[in-house]
């Protein structure tokens, strides 16, 4: 995996027009991706990607 295969919390932020309180519940409540490194925060680009095109805050949990 590529330095730019991964996101930061701040570029997720940015893309899904949330902040960290909300983003916590995206992920226990809407299926978002994990984060792969927990500090600093990272996340997978493809997989961020993926929920947004497959639903994002729309799709069931």
């Amino acid at each position: 995996m590529q330095q730019s295969d991964l996101m930061t919390q701040e570029e997720v932020f940015s893309v899904i027009g949330k902040k960290r309180v909300a983003l916590y519940r995206l992920r226990k409540e809407k299926g978002f991706p994990e984060p792969v490194l927990q500090y600093p925060s990272r996340y997978v680009r493809a997989d961020v990607e993926n929920w947004l095109l497959t639903g994002g805050v729309n799709r069931a949990s």
